[in-house]
């Protein structure tokens, strides 16, 4: 039998979610929100759509795809309804608020002489994006998100926290369908190692990939060692607009942010292996851009 994907309603309890995560390393979101906010968040993203996009040196995106990033800072529905409330509230909140706190917080207990202390990281936003897909963009290739980071894994017949270092959600602004390019999932890969990957059933010769078709007002939830990639958008017109966010651990940054107060004047005089080592160049595949682009631009 074919993977299914678990739908389950935003008010359920947390345990569902995280279960189903644990699990198959993916959900769907029934009654995540309304019309009416979908389409105050597509009103705030359309201008940035509506600019042509030039120079992208990010790999992930096919032909077709319209993007806005910065996301956070465009959207004010997306940053105050969906991100705010819905995905990084802490565990004092119901669910599925703390989705992004109970996968991603790191706890860990170390010794200054004999006396333990315990140290507590939260998780970071990693990037937010509205990605709009048109007529003729092709299928993405099956990937996980966490190659970014390097990330390696480990076999597993059962879930370990801690395995994970990225969380996904996505919010579609339309009913999303395999002929539009709804995302294809593997169930259940977030559990593979890092050996070439087979996505057919080796018992059943089934093929184990699924497409996560959405009703508009849903969402999908992903962890970052997913193998999963956005389909192919067949129909002659149309598009399929969803906000993407993902948070990672935390300590996926550098101890000292000094570069936070550099003026861009004074990095352009600096070396070359300076402003790389400082974070202006991106590293691959698809880590440190800005508007998809390596950030050297902004020095220009």
């Amino acid at each position: 039998m074919a993977p299914e994907i678990q739908r389950i309603h935003a008010s359920s309890p947390l345990p569902s979610f995280v279960s189903a995560l644990e699990k198959d390393g993916c959900a769907i979101v029934t009654g995540f929100t309304t019309e009416e906010a979908l389409e105050r968040a597509r009103l705030e993203v359309q201008p940035f759509l509506d600019v042509e996009q030039k120079g992208s040196t990010v790999g992930a995106l096919n032909g077709g795809t319209r993007t806005c990033t910065r996301l956070i800072g465009r959207s004010k529905t997306v940053r105050e309804e969906w991100f705010s409330t819905q995905v990084a509230k802490p565990l004092t909140l119901p669910h599925p608020k703390d989705l992004v706190t109970h996968f991603l917080t790191l706890r860990t207990k170390n010794y200054y002489n004999t006396t333990p202390s315990t140290s507590t990281c939260p998780p970071l936003l990693s990037i937010a994006i509205t990605m709009d897909t048109r007529p003729n963009t092709p299928a993405q290739a099956l990937h996980r998100d966490d190659k970014n980071q390097h990330a390696r894994h480990t076999a597993s017949a059962t879930y370990t926290p801690g395995r994970d270092i990225l969380l996904g959600l996505f919010v579609p602004g339309c009913d999303t369908v395999r002929e539009n390019g709804a995302t294809r999932v593997v169930p259940g890969s977030h559990l593979w190692g890092d050996e070439q990957p087979s996505f057919v059933c080796p018992t059943t010769g089934e093929s184990r990939v699924v497409d996560a078709e959405l009703k508009k007002g849903e969402a999908f939830l992903m962890l970052g060692s997913l193998y999963h990639g956005a389909g192919e958008f067949s129909l002659a017109e149309g598009n399929r607009m969803v906000h993407i966010m993902f948070c990672c651990t935390g300590n996926l940054r550098a101890e000292e942010i000094t570069y936070l107060t550099y003026e861009k004047e004074e990095v352009r005089g600096w070396s070359d292996v300076v402003k790389e080592r400082l974070g202006w160049r991106m590293s691959e595949p698809n880590l440190g851009w800005v508007d998809l682009k390596s950030p050297e631009f902004l020095l220009e």
